[in-house]
């Protein structure tokens, strides 16, 4: 995990880096899923701060990201969004309907979206999750390996 223009984890490397944390012990673990779950945290706020700026379905983007949970039990700091409980007037859910919320449509039928975002790179450029997780990216990748290197010196000791 060389600090390599700060780039993004790939599953395989969180997956490894867990399983390493969990033969290290459970106090190492436990540190792990707080600092994981602080910066998802913080990610989440973020990511709501900007949903909440959007004027082009303000609502239906503010009941998502209402919505959206970190979960507690992560080692890597998992944020859910969209749930089928989480019901619209319409019949839909926040489950199936964050898509296009976030990365609008094509369709001038489907009203209810934004437009489309346009692309970034292979996908979707998005309008306020991806965004958001690009500009806190290099921020949290550089928190995450001070922390981790932390904890990993302190169970060396």
């Amino acid at each position: 995990m060389a600090d390599e223009g700060l780039s993004a984890f790939s599953q395989k490397e969180l997956a490894r880096l867990a399983k390493r944390f969990t033969l290290m012990g459970q106090a190492a673990e436990a540190e792990a899923r707080r600092e994981s779950n602080a910066m998802a945290e913080y990610t989440l706020g973020e990511i709501r701060q900007a949903g909440y700026g959007r004027t082009v379905s303000g609502k239906a983007v503010r009941r998502v990201v209402d919505g959206a949970k970190v979960a507690k039990s992560s080692k890597t700091g998992r944020i859910d969004l969209g749930y089928v409980g989480q019901k619209f007037s319409g019949g839909g859910n926040t489950q199936i309907l964050w898509g296009g919320l976030e990365f609008g449509t094509k369709n001038p039928k489907l009203k209810q979206f934004p437009n489309w975002s346009g692309r970034y790179g292979r996908g979707s450029r998005g309008w306020f999750i991806y965004p958001t997780l690009r500009k806190v990216q290099p921020e949290l990748t550089r928190k995450w390996i001070d922390a981790f290197n932390r904890i990993v010196a302190d169970w060396n000791k």
